[in-house]
């Protein structure tokens, strides 16, 4: 995943800092919290002084690491979905565009989910655990899947 060109990186990162809270933001989106107030006043004090820590001179590269992060994060959470039946696929398509919906009001830059898209499936690929998303999502349709979540257009 890019970094800013100011990151300190390691622990330090903003964009690696950030993830932990859009995930805890995807998922109250999932729940049903879609106003970005109630998801605000949700967030836990360990999570609202993370964002108070790593917002101050933060990028939209760093908010975008962070948004991709999370989405990796999540994709391989929902990996025991697909062991009880589900389709990698469906699976990816519905997390895309949740997340796109979720971080609606965050300033991450959502067209880098195309250009980082391979990034994005090598770091899914690497943590989880079902050998099958490689074979069900190879790169170049995650990459499609990607690029219909951002532009508006589904299926090949």
């Amino acid at each position: 995943m890019r970094s800013c060109d100011i990151c300190p990186g390691g622990e330090a990162c903003a964009g690696l800092n950030l993830a932990p809270v859009l995930v805890r933001v995807f998922d109250l989106y999932a729940d049903g919290k879609t106003n970005k107030f109630d998801i605000l006043f949700s967030l836990d004090e360990d999570e609202e002084e993370m964002l108070e820590t790593y917002t101050a001179n933060v990028r939209s590269a760093c908010w975008t690491r962070a948004a991709l992060s999370a989405i990796a994060e999540v994709l391989v959470r929902r990996e025991a979905e697909r062991a009880a039946g589900g389709d990698w696929r469906a699976i990816v398509e519905d997390t895309l565009a949740s997340a796109k919906a979720a971080y609606a009001d965050f300033p991450w830059h959502l067209p880098d989910l195309v250009e980082q898209a391979p990034d994005l499936h090598a770091q899914v690929l690497e943590r989880v655990s079902d050998s099958g998303f490689g074979g069900a999502i190879p790169k170049r349709l995650f990459a499609k899947i990607c690029k219909a979540t951002v532009y508006g257009y589904l299926k090949e």
